[in-house]
């Protein structure tokens, strides 16, 4: 068996896969839909829409299948996901990436694959629409067209998850997104008892800055600051505008706090030397542990850290 490759992007794959907040949803019916089309157009027992995950594949929209979830190790998917094309399988037992692979020795007896790559709207490859039967099975160039056409239909659906949850300005997460992708990280961090941070962000000076030079040198800013806010994050961190001149951030590791903090004064502080602009992003920010206090929600992390950046504020005021 031939394990699959690791896209070059990797890193950049996975964050815009954690972005779109997709993984471990099911019962999607928009994607759902899309399968049992699938099935029936192709004939062939399962279609599934995959997303690879580091080390596992998430079967977003499984119709025909009764699990959600296999390694990424063993998965088609996997191979999948480094074409640029479709990638077909006409008999898995011929085929020596695959002959002794256990989801063709063992259930679902994987004989016929056909997979086509689905992309975000950034353009990273994050997953397959894939058919599979347990029999071996030509595919054709009209096939294939079609395949490719339904693969189109998955992206425009991410294309309208993303803008439902995108700042149309900055690109970053709205407060809608960030509470709905920051809650689900709520949760799952809290579950299993690892510690993370939430960051409040809120501009210094920035009205000034609309009413000298104009709203859009303020827009500006705004999408500078949310570029810096957005560069120095790991994978499974999240960073929102949550409206006006104020972000947050949700680190999920909670000893990255401080190089990121670091790392962030170092880019605004270049950025103030080297822009020419006739004022400096200035900011303040509110640092809160998810271990400082019992929390049941986002929210209330989110509450109290903007308490906390706004006693900051005050402080820098009388100074």
């Amino acid at each position: 068996m031939k394990f699959p490759g690791i896209p070059e992007n990797e890193e950049e794959r996975l964050r815009s896969l954690y972005m779109i907040d997709l993984l471990d949803t099911k019962d999607d019916e928009r994607f759902e839909r899309l399968t049992r089309i699938g099935k029936k157009l192709f004939n062939v027992p399962v279609a599934l829409i995959s997303l690879l995950d580091r080390d596992r594949q998430w079967l977003l929209a499984c119709e025909g299948l009764n699990t959600r979830e296999t390694t990424r190790n063993i998965s088609f998917c996997g191979h999948a996901i480094l074409q640029k094309g479709p990638f077909i399988v006409n008999d898995a037992r011929l085929d020596e990436r695959f002959h002794d692979n256990p989801l063709v020795t063992g259930e679902p007896f994987i004989r016929f694959y056909a997979g086509y790559p689905v992309h975000l709207p950034d353009g990273a490859v994050v997953g397959t629409l894939c058919l599979i039967n347990s029999i071996p099975r030509d595919f054709n160039e009209e096939d294939i067209s079609s395949l490719k056409d339904l693969a189109f239909v998955v992206e425009d659906e991410f294309q309208v998850i993303k803008m439902a949850m995108t700042d149309n300005l900055t690109g970053i997460f709205n407060r809608r997104g960030f509470y709905s992708s920051g809650e689900k990280r709520f949760k799952e961090l809290s579950r299993n008892q690892k510690p993370f941070n939430i960051i409040y962000f809120d501009l210094d000076k920035f009205k000034p800055i609309n009413d000298l030079w104009g709203h859009g040198e303020g827009d500006e800013v705004l999408k500078t600051f949310s570029t810096y806010l957005s560069q120095h994050l790991n994978p499974k961190d999240i960073v929102g505008r949550l409206g006006g001149d104020e972000f947050a951030v949700l680190l999920a590791t909670e000893s990255d706090t401080q190089p990121y903090l670091n790392k962030l004064h170092e880019s605004v502080d270049t950025h103030n030397q080297q822009s020419g602009k006739p004022y400096n992003i200035n900011y303040s920010y509110g640092v809160l542990n998810s271990h400082s206090g019992q929390y049941n929600s986002l929210q209330e992390m989110i509450n109290e850290s903007d308490s906390i950046m706004y006693s900051e504020k005050r402080r820098k005021k009388l100074e």
